[in-house]
């Protein structure tokens, strides 16, 4: 009978568990590596070494060995000389004068009162009045609107109109209220550290410019998806499969119906006869089994070329009076 292929193996779980993980890590390895990105200022540098390694084990097993970054911050030669002035004027504060230190120690005997009851009155007295004074003039603006289009006060449009700028001030107040609390948290920040940084740069005569960084963009190379591609490799592998199992089915099923409307007959194989050709399997015996159709019109058939016939059993093989061969099928399956 025609040969039948053989099914492709299915990946085996773990192995593909363990190639997706081994893809991963090396994915974040890169990540890593292209994510830490020198800074050079003209205030300093930020430079990121490898300083280490450390390990990490897998459910299978396996071990991976994983870079440790460490970030330097040097300064440069100017801002380190200052650095280094500070630091020798720190150890003589208390040698400063006394409106000085006692001004130092008011400052810091204060506490940053961010509750929410001084964070509110900080945007009262300083937003809230501006935000109502526009939404006045709006509202003004929307009565003298709906008196020239003759909307008098008490009538249902009147009075969707009044929901309508109520909800929108709502809705505003929320979104401004929101922002304004932040920003006041800020500023009542700012006006309690402003007074040390002056004091502090009368003390030290300079300050030490940070080195403004930019913020690093983070690199992401894509993951490989390896256990898709496992799987989908194996897919196409049983898609092929499946195409060649319905072709042996068919070549079977061919040789089958043909033998048996041919029992006892000859029929027509010779390769002269013959287009189209195009092996689709072998029987068990070893004859190549095709696909063709013959010149003088028809569909597709399956069956035996004479000449392959003729090379193993002679005896299923003639030659008819017009000059081309016969097949007895039943003698060359065997």
């Amino acid at each position: 009978m025609v040969s039948t292929p053989k099914a492709p193996k299915a990946p085996d779980p773990t192995q593909t568990a363990a190639a997706q993980t081994a893809t991963n890590v090396d994915t974040a390895i890169a990540n890593a590596g292209l994510s830490h990105t020198n800074q050079y200022t003209p205030d300093g540098s930020l430079e990121y070494k490898v300083s280490g390694y450390q390990t990490m084990t897998d459910q299978n097993g396996k071990t991976y060995r994983l870079p440790t970054y460490s970030a330097y911050q040097t300064y440069s030669p100017e801002n380190q000389a200052i650095y280094d002035q500070t630091q020798q004027t720190q150890l003589g504060l208390a040698k400063l004068a006394n409106d000085q230190t006692g001004k130092i120690s008011g400052v810091l005997g204060t506490n940053v009162d961010l509750s929410a009851g001084n964070v509110d009155k900080y945007v009262n007295d300083h937003w809230q009045s501006g935000f109502n004074n526009q939404w006045d003039r709006d509202r003004a603006s929307l009565d003298q609107s709906l008196a020239d289009k003759g909307i008098s006060m008490g009538s249902a449009a009147y009075d969707n109109a009044l929901r309508d700028f109520s909800t929108r001030k709502q809705a505003a107040s929320d979104q401004y209220l929101g922002d304004m609390y932040s920003n006041a948290e800020n500023s009542i920040l700012t006006e309690r550290n402003q007074p040390l940084n002056e004091i502090s740069a009368l003390m030290s005569g300079s300050q030490v410019h940070q080195p403004s960084y930019v913020n690093t963009p983070t690199t992401q190379l894509p993951t490989v998806d390896q256990a898709g591609l496992i799987n989908e490799n194996f897919n196409q592998k049983m898609g092929l499969y499946n195409q060649q199992l319905a072709q042996s089915n068919a070549a079977m099923g061919g040789l089958f119906g043909l033998g048996g409307s041919l029992l006892g007959g000859w029929a027509k194989s010779d390769r002269r006869l013959k287009e189209d050709i195009k092996r689709v399997g072998t029987l068990d015996n070893g004859l190549p089994v095709y696909a063709f159709r013959y010149k003088d019109g028809g569909p597709t058939q399956i069956g035996l070329m004479s000449d392959d016939v003729r090379a193993t059993h002679p005896d299923a093989v003639f030659e008819h009076a017009d000059g081309f061969d016969r097949v007895d099928y039943e003698r060359a399956v065997v």
